[in-house]
């Protein structure tokens, strides 16, 4: 157990709250909130009854009266932790109400929001003081104090009436009229307009700052004081019936009073219900006029003047029929050192006076009464032995013995009243379950907690209860967890929470007082349930043999090419797996992950492959799977490859340019040739040779164009000019004449052979324009050009 709470306990973040400030009560003050360590304020952005709601149910502090802003009580020093509160009023602390965040606001401390609630601990005391008549005393920083006179007056006291729904203030005395108080003197120069809803709210010198001594304690009458109880024995709420009227007490007669009338009077005195209404001067016989009788109320009248009767003053009674009651809250009080409203020194009030009670016989069936009486819960312990310090006034009760059913203490049995056999060092006290609120319990953060994220619990308690120790525990299992904090919160950390930790947890807590161990009830519970969070991951497409094209419909990819999907995540959890998912929910493949990614390669793209592919990361953890979201899907289409008809077109283009080439290439030699070799000279012998045959007849040249011939012969030769084969063609009509030109006869040869070759080019042409256009026409002779040379050189040329 000591290894686990040094493993996982730690203080870092708490939350609890707390009323502070100048002039601030145990129900009323600057709003505090305890987290990270740390005190802070609330700022007054949207602050309303709503939130004051909130603040006093969380305090045990009744209902919201005002929820005042602009620091009323002061500004505080520590962080503001909070702004634009918006609670809906239901919500049972503060730190569930929405709200901008800790430490998100827009405000100073000048705007410090507040409470006043309905359980502001003010009271009236003194000498035949009443609920409604009395000594002011206020409650703060764990003490009861008196009020100084200086500026006291109507409004002031004004506003005392109404917080003690007293109804409106008669008078406003000073000079302590009511005796002088032994408390400390918390408030000077008061200021109210009359229009605050408690006396704190009132401009004053701050709490403590004072410069008067108890013979100017402040005091107040209000309208509702139009009535008391008097006599022997007498408490603030048992006594002899008296009220005012005309400058003047007097008593009411027992004609027709019963229980009715009674309930009536301890209402208006705020006593609670009537036990008794006794007649025959109980409480002794008075000796001021008798101002009422025959008085017939129904019981739910609001003040005893408003029932029948026979007329103020009008009677036929004596003191010996003066009417009493006994309601069910006698005026008690619990003070000493360390006390609160609900833990303390028992004292009662009766004659005017308060005074103790002594421990003979004390037990806890007489501190249940007192818890009860009190509106404290149950009784937790009857301390004796003036655990809560010794009285200094008069000792009042001994040997109490109640049954424990008592509507008041003074119903019980005990000796009679102010008889006893003891000192101040046996004053009698009670520890009630109010005292010892439950504790409180948050948790960091709210709502599902991600697995492996550490978790905070915090447990508070109030700080009249320092000093005590927490337990944090599992509901049904055996977790536990103890601390013992010098502030008023325990903070409990769980560290690195798995799904073992899911389950409700609970605050518990313990305070030894004088050797006695008390214990409240148990906190609320908080749960606590574990998720798995995880982020979406990533996909990309890409192609080693760059096959992928980006474009408005997608990824085109070529059909054939190879392409990868690869999905990665940044993940707390590396021990996942990633799914391919095609078109939303097929599965196409899955793959664990390796440094938070995998890859899913597709060899050889096909149509097939088209269409939406997204990546899911799953984790499992103690036997459960979490997965991601998808990723936004990236669309595929297969494009078909255009490569084999682009080589066909490439190979065939580069073939014809290649017979392109190798034609120009002969073109230009032939060119050359004729260039090197065709003079002048050598085309006459050509053309010669070519026209002057012996053994041919005119008749076999019939429909023979020689110009055309020759222009084919030009074309052929190259650079000849026209005029000179024109020329050399009208010489060789005039005759042959032989040339000798044996160096040329072989140049001759060649051209003899081209134009022969030229006549059988032009006569397929013409036979295949029209046959019978020239059905006459022989073919050309081959050339013979034997006049040029000698018989050996031309003997295969058939000459």
């Amino acid at each position: 157990m000591k290894s686990m709470q040094q493993q996982k306990l730690r203080l870092t973040l708490g939350f609890h709250i707390r009323l502070s400030g100048s002039g601030s009560t145990a129900c009323s003050g600057r709003v505090e909130i305890f987290s990270d360590s740390t005190w802070g304020t609330v700022c007054d952005d949207d602050w309303d009854l709503n939130d004051a709601e909130v603040v006093c149910r969380q305090l045990n502090c009744g209902t919201a009266l005002s929820a005042p802003g602009s620091s009323l009580y002061g500004e505080g020093r520590d962080p503001i932790l909070l702004d634009n509160v918006a609670c809906s009023g239901s919500e049972r602390t503060l730190t569930e109400c929405r709200h901008n965040g800790f430490r998100n606001h827009n405000c100073g401390h000048s705007e410090d929001a507040s409470v006043v609630c309905s359980n502001i601990q003010i009271r009236l005391s003194g000498s035949g003081s009443t609920p409604c008549s009395g000594r002011v005393e206020i409650f703060s920083d764990g003490t009861w104090g008196t009020v100084c006179d200086d500026d006291w007056d109507l409004n002031d006291a004004e506003v005392v009436c109404r917080q003690l729904n007293c109804g409106t203030a008669l008078s406003a005395p000073g000079s302590s009229l009511y005796g002088e108080g032994r408390d400390p003197i918390l408030l000077d120069n008061v200021a109210c307009s009359g229009s605050e809803r408690t006396l704190t709210e009132c401009r004053h010198n701050g709490f403590r700052n004072h410069n008067c001594g108890h013979s100017e304690d402040a005091s107040v009458v209000c309208s509702n004081i139009q009535i008391r109880l008097s006599g022997s024995g007498s408490t603030p709420c048992s006594g002899r019936v008296e009220i005012f009227s005309d400058g003047t007490w007097g008593t009411v007669c027992d004609d027709d009073w019963d229980l009715n009338d009674a309930e009536v009077v301890c209402r208006q005195l705020n006593c609670g219900t009537a036990l008794r209404a006794p007649g025959s001067s109980l409480f002794g016989e008075g000796s001021d006029p008798i101002l009422l009788d025959e008085v017939a109320c129904s019981g739910n009248e609001k003040t005893i003047t408003e029932c029948r009767h026979n007329g103020f003053r009008n009677h036929n009674c004596g003191h010996s029929e003066d009417a009493g009651v006994v309601c069910s809250t006698t005026h008690l009080r619990l003070t000493g050192p360390e006390s609160t409203p609900c833990s303390g020194r028992v004292e009662i009030f009766s004659d005017g006076s308060w005074g103790t009670v002594c421990d003979d016989a004390w037990d806890l069936n007489d501190a249940e009464v007192v818890c009860r009486q009190l509106n404290c819960g149950t009784a937790i312990s009857a301390p004796g032995g003036a655990l809560f310090g010794e009285g200094s006034g008069l000792i009042l009760l001994d040997e109490v013995a109640c049954s424990g059913s008592e509507g008041s203490l003074t119903a019980c049995e005990a000796a009679e009243l102010g008889k006893h056999n003891c000192k101040h060092n046996e004053d009698a006290g009670v520890i009630c379950s109010a005292s010892l609120p439950r504790p409180s319990i948050s948790m960091a953060p709210v709502g599902e907690v991600t697995w492996g994220q550490d978790v905070s619990i915090t447990c508070s308690t109030t700080a009249e209860l320092l000093g005590g120790t927490f337990s944090l525990k599992k509901t049904l299992d055996s977790f536990f967890m103890i601390q013992t904090p010098s502030a008023e919160s325990a903070i409990f950390i769980i560290s690195h929470v798995s799904f073992d930790n899911e389950g409700s947890y609970q605050c518990h807590y313990e305070k030894t007082i004088s050797s006695q161990t008390f214990s409240p009830a148990p906190s609320d519970s908080v749960r606590l349930s574990i998720t798995v969070r995880l982020q979406q991951p990533s996909i990309y497409l890409t192609s080693h043999d760059r096959g992928v094209v980006w474009s408005s419909e997608g990824a085109r990819v070529t059909r054939g090419y190879s392409f990868v999907f690869t999905c990665s995540i940044n993940s707390s959890y590396p021990e996942g797996q990633f799914f391919l998912l095609s078109s939303g929910s097929n599965i196409i493949a899955s793959k664990p992950s390796v440094n938070y990614s995998a890859s899913f390669n597709f060899p050889v793209a096909e149509y097939e492959h088209q269409g939406n592919y997204s990546c899911v990361y799953e984790v499992k953890l103690s036997s459960r799977s979490f997965n991601s979201t998808e990723t936004v899907p990236i669309t595929v289409v297969i494009k078909f490859s255009l490569l084999p008809l682009e080589s066909s077109v490439a190979a065939g283009t580069l073939l014809l340019l290649v017979v392109a080439l190798v034609v120009v290439c002969l073109v230009c030699k032939r060119r050359q040739q004729a260039k090197q070799h065709g003079t002048p000279d050598q085309i006459q012998m050509a053309v010669t040779a070519t026209t002057c045959h012996d053994d041919i007849d005119e008749d076999d040249y019939v429909n023979v164009d020689p110009v055309e011939t020759m222009k084919d012969l030009k074309d052929r030769m190259g650079r000849v000019e026209e005029d000179y084969i024109y020329e050399e063609l009208e010489r060789s009509e005039n005759g042959c004449e032989a040339q000798g030109l044996n160096s040329n006869l072989r140049m001759a040869k060649e051209v003899c052979f081209i134009v022969h070759q030229n006549r059988l080019e032009e006569k397929e042409e013409v036979n295949s324009e029209d046959e019978d256009d020239y059905e006459n026409v022989e073919p050309f002779p081959e050339p013979a050009c034997d006049i040029y040379g000698n018989e050996d050189t031309y003997q295969n040329l058939g000459i």
